[in-house]
């Protein structure tokens, strides 16, 4: 493709080519910084100014659940990125040879420790009261569910702009069609999972409780008459 691309894929052009993905991918990885620490840092206002309104008090473990869901988002929105380059580089055209090493070993290095966080993190998240007070968990995984929605919606959009346009999508279409696979496929499996955990879930421990008759301890007068 290029004139002075050697039959490995090296030279200019591949340099080139390297320029024009990272200036492709600028824009997913802003956003992801931004996002990454604006908006958790919002949530965790709202997350302590819903504690404080609990009627059964605070919870004790809500700053060391925030921190844990926190790299546990994280870690699982840069699988997700490192996962869709290593799916671009294995359908890439233009990449041959050692120029494929420019997305497979920056993949991996992302993929490799973030998946050691999300394991330390999920693992210590059970030892906490997570699932006693769910508020917490349930606040960062609804953002957690809009962030992987956003980008799989956008790449959704993105892919049928490239199928209904003239001439052959090439590359574009490629990024296109693994933002699909990857961020729409979790986005699906993510969306049915939570709201799967929110409708069935049972009665928080944190929320006063509701047409419960009263345990043997209440005094006399509270309790009501058998039938």
């Amino acid at each position: 493709m290029f004139e002075d691309d050697d039959e490995y894929g090296g030279g200019r052009g591949s340099s080139m080519f390297a320029l024009q993905m990272l200036s492709t991918m600028a824009p997913v990885m802003i956003f992801m910084m931004v996002s990454s620490f604006l908006f958790p840092m919002l949530l965790y206002i709202v997350a302590r100014w819903r504690d404080n309104k609990s009627p059964v008090g605070p919870d004790p473990q809500l700053g060391l659940k925030f921190a844990l869901h926190f790299f546990r988002i994280q870690s699982y929105q840069l699988l997700l990125f490192g996962t869709a380059m290593l799916l671009y580089a294995m359908l890439s055209k233009e990449m041959k040879g050692p120029m494929r090493e420019f997305i497979y070993r920056p993949a991996f290095g992302l993929l490799v420790p973030s998946a050691i966080v999300f394991g330390v993190a999920s693992a210590m998240l059970g030892k906490t009261n997570n699932y006693g007070y769910p508020n917490v968990g349930r606040l960062l995984n609804g953002y957690n569910l809009m962030v992987s929605g956003l980008i799989g919606f956008a790449a959704f959009i993105w892919g049928f702009q490239v199928l209904f346009q003239k001439g052959e999508s090439g590359e574009m279409g490629r990024i296109a069609w693994t933002g699909i696979l990857v961020y729409t496929t979790a986005w699906v499996v993510q969306g049915a999972l939570f709201g799967r955990a929110v409708l069935d879930a049972p009665p928080a421990a944190n929320m006063p409780p509701s047409d419960l008759p009263p345990g043997p301890g209440v005094p006399g007068p509270m309790q009501k008459p058998l039938a």
